[in-house]
C-alpha cells in the first residue's frame, strides 16, 4: 500500500476549500483503515479479505490505460525494409573455413545413425538389396521388362545404388536444419553445414554399397572396363543434383514441416518416373518384337516427349549412365548427361545463392 497522505490544515467553515479536502481525506483514511481488517460473525476483528483487491485497484489507478496508436498516427515513420545483400564467395570461404565442423558433423550422423545396432552399417545395403529382390520378382520374372541382356540382379543394382544415395542423401537434409535447432539458435556457423553433413554421411552409405556392387558384378562374369574411368564424372553430376535438391529442401522444411511428408511421396514417383527397375527404352526406345509375345513393344512416350524426356529428367541419364558405365562397360550418352550436368550446375548454384539469402531468418521461425 502507498504511505498515507499528509493531513491538510483544519478548518471549521464548512465551504471553505480546505475543508473540503480535509473531508476527502478522512473519507479515503477511513477507507483504508476499514480495508486491512473487517469483522466476524463473532465480532472479533480479523484481517481483511479486500486487501488484495485494494491493491490491484491501485495498481490500475498508478498505470495509465493508453489507447495504442496506429502507423498513421505516429509523427515519425519506420524506415524502408532493407535487402541485405548475399555473398556467395563470402559464405564460400566461410563454408571452407569450417570443414572440420563438416566432417564431425559427418562423424556425428554416423554414430547416431548406427548406435546400438547389432548389424551397424549393414543396414546402408539392406534397403537396395531388399528392392532389387523384390524388382527381380515383379519387374524381372511377372512384368519381363527385360535387362538389356544382363542378369536382372546386376542390370537393377547397377542403377539402385546411386538413387539409395540420392534419396538418403535428401532425406537426411530434410531434416538437417529442424533437427539442429538448438544448435542454430546459439552458435553462429554456415548454415548448409547441416545439409551438407547428410550428403557426406550417405557417401559413405555409398561407398559400402558400391563394393556388394562390384562383388555381385564379379559373380556374374562382369569385370572393370576402361569406361569405369567416367564413373567420377557421372558421381559430379549426381552429386551437384543432390546438392541443390538438398538445399532447397532443407530451407522450405523450416518454414513449412510438411515437406517432410512430401518428400518420400516424391521420392517414389521419381523411381517409377526413372529408369531404375526397368531400361530406359521402355520409356523412349523404338518398337521391337520381343520373343514369345505376338505385339511389338514400344516405349511409353513419343515424338517430342520421347526426345525431350532426358532433357526433363535429369535422373534419368545419370541413373542410365551408371549402369552403362558399370554394368555394361560402355561410355554414357554425353548429350543427355551434359545437358543433366548443365541444369544439375545451375539448380546447385541458384538454390545455394537462395538458401544463403533466407538462412539469416532460421533462427527466428525454428
Amino acid at each position: 500500500m502507498e504511505p498515507p497522505e499528509e493531513r491538510p490544515p483544519s478548518s471549521n467553515e464548512p465551504d471553505s476549500p480546505d475543508f473540503d479536502v480535509e473531508r476527502r481525506w478522512v473519507k479515503r483514511a477511513n477507507r483504508d483503515a476499514d480495508a486491512f481488517v473487517t469483522v466476524g460473525d463473532d465480532g472479533a476483528r480479523s484481517p481483511g479479505e479486500d486487501e488484495q483487491l485494494i491493491e490491484e485497484e491501485r495498481l490500475h489507478r498508478v498505470i495509465p490505460r493508453v489507447k495504442p496508436r496506429t502507423t498513421e498516427e505516429l509523427e515519425t515513420q519506420p524506415p524502408p525494409k532493407q535487402h541485405y545483400p548475399t555473398h556467395v564467395g563470402e559464405a564460400l570461404r566461410e563454408l571452407w573455413a569450417t570443414r572440420e565442423v563438416v566432417l564431425t558433423f559427418v562423424e556425428r550422423d554416423l554414430r547416431v545413425r548406427y548406435k546400438q545396432a547389432a548389424l551397424g552399417a549393414f543396414w546402408a545395403i539392406v534397403q537396395p538389396i531388399m528392392l532389387m529382390v523384390i524388382f527381380s520378382v515383379v519387374f524381372g520374372k511377372i512384368a519381363k521388362v527385360g535387362s538389356e541382356g544382363l542378369p536382372y540382379p546386376a542390370f537393377s543394382y547397377a542403377a539402385l545404388v546411386p538413387w539409395s544415395l540420392f534419396t538418403s542423401s535428401i532425406s537426411y537434409a530434410t531434416s538437417g536444419v529442424v533437427g539442429n535447432s538448438a544448435i542454430i539458435r546459439k552458435i553462429h556457423m554456415p548454415r548448409e553445414i547441416f545439409a551438407l553433413s547428410g550428403i557426406l554421411s550417405s557417401g559413405v552409405d555409398y561407398a559400402v554399397s558400391m563394393v556388394i556392387l562390384i562383388v555381385m558384378l564379379a559373380f556374374y562374369g562382369i569385370y572393370p572396363a576402361v569406361s569405369w574411368i567416367a564413373l567420377p564424372v557421372v558421381l559430379a553430376v549426381l552429386a551437384m543434383l543432390m546438392i541443390g535438391v538438398s538445399l532447397v529442401a532443407a530451407a522450405v522444411t523450416v518454414y513449412f514441416r510438411d515437406t517432410r511428408y512430401g518428400i518420400p511421396l516424391l521420392m517414389q514417383i521419381l523411381l517409377y518416373a526413372t529408369p531404375v527397375a526397368y531400361p530406359i527404352s521402355k520409356m523412349v526406345g523404338p518398337c521391337e518384337r520381343v520373343a514369345g509375345l505376338t505385339q511389338p513393344q514400344c516405349g511409353v512416350l513419343h515424338g517430342f516427349w520421347a526426345d525431350a524426356y532426358q532433357f526433363l529428367n535429369p535422373l534419368a541419364p545419370i541413373m542410365n549412365g551408371f549402369r552403362r558405365v558399370m554394368a555394361h562397360g560402355q561410355w554414357p550418352e554425353w548429350s543427355p548427361l551434359g545437358v543433366a550436368a548443365g541444369v544439375s550446375f545451375v539448380g546447385m548454384c541458384g538454390a545455394y545463392w537462395w538458401y544463403k539469402r533466407i538462412d539469416r531468418t532460421f533462427a527466428d521461425v525454428i
